[in-house]
């Protein structure tokens, strides 16, 4: 029985973190820009924990882009509609109001979420790119090297009409030949 194992590739951690970070200042800025106030440190390191395990998984290549962008999305609006729903009446993130279309969420601030997911997928893709070309340098194809005992096979030069191998001497100096006209 054949068994297969890919190992993990070192760099998924450095990765992930590295896109955790860039997705979680994507999201602090469309959010600020989308009208909101940015959450305080604790919201903002949850963010980047989800968005780092979203990418080990993504990274690792144990689940698909496609799958884990609307998750991750998805994920987003709930922790911010929790937020919103915790800091309800204390001033704490203000914008909005518990009438907004979907979680107490308006437009703006659904883009915004949406923006950052987008962000987190393509920095998503172009690592994974990034590491089949970089996998790719490396399994180019050697030049053929041949093994020694064919170069002496084709290099052994042609037995002369009329001798045998027997009838040459092993050593010495070479039997004259008689010369073409």
């Amino acid at each position: 029985m054949l068994i297969l194992r890919e190992v993990p590739r070192s760099g998924a951690r450095l990765s992930a973190g590295v896109t955790a970070a860039e997705t979680t200042v994507a999201l602090g800025v469309a959010h600020t820009a989308a009208g909101g106030a940015l959450p305080s440190a604790g919201w903002l390191l949850a963010i980047a924990a989800t968005v780092y395990g979203a990418s080990l998984l993504v990274l690792r290549g144990r689940v698909p882009v496609r799958v884990a962008m609307p998750a991750l999305v998805g994920l987003q609006v709930v922790l911010h509609a929790w937020v919103v729903a915790l800091t309800a009446g204390s001033g704490m993130h203000a914008h909005g109001s518990a009438s907004d279309p979907l979680l107490g969420l308006s437009w703006p601030m659904l883009l915004a979420h949406l923006a950052a997911g987008a962000v987190a997928a393509s920095a998503w893709v172009l690592r994974r790119r990034a590491v089949v070309v970089l996998l790719g340098w490396s399994d180019a194809p050697t030049p053929q090297i041949p093994h020694r005992a064919r170069v002496l096979a084709r290099a052994a030069r042609a037995m002369p009409a009329g001798r045998s191998a027997r009838a040459l001497p092993a050593r010495g100096p070479p039997w004259p030949l008689p010369a073409a006209a």
